[in-house]
């Protein structure tokens, strides 16, 4: 369950992010971490903590409960019967 709610936000966090037109590294370079941290993050390997999303939320000017939004995520490629 818990890697599903990292594989929820990370999946919202990457659409957010392409939604503003920005690449991995200009968001970690507004967030002040390494571009391999939003990498990880989007992926869902990452655990972030509430500042660490708060962190993401100023960088892409969107409120926090964007990266819960379930209805906006894109089918995982297991839920598509793909490995």
């Amino acid at each position: 369950m818990s890697d599903d709610v990292r594989r929820m936000v990370g999946d919202n966090v990457k659409r957010l992010r392409l939604a503003a037109e920005l690449s991995q590294a200009e968001l970690a370079n507004r967030m002040g971490v390494d571009r391999a941290y939003v990498s990880g993050l989007e992926q869902g390997q990452r655990n972030p903590t509430v500042i660490s999303l708060w962190h993401v939320a100023q960088a892409l000017e969107v409120p926090i409960r964007d990266f819960f939004d379930e209805s906006k995520r894109r089918p995982s490629r297991s839920a598509l019967g793909k490995s």
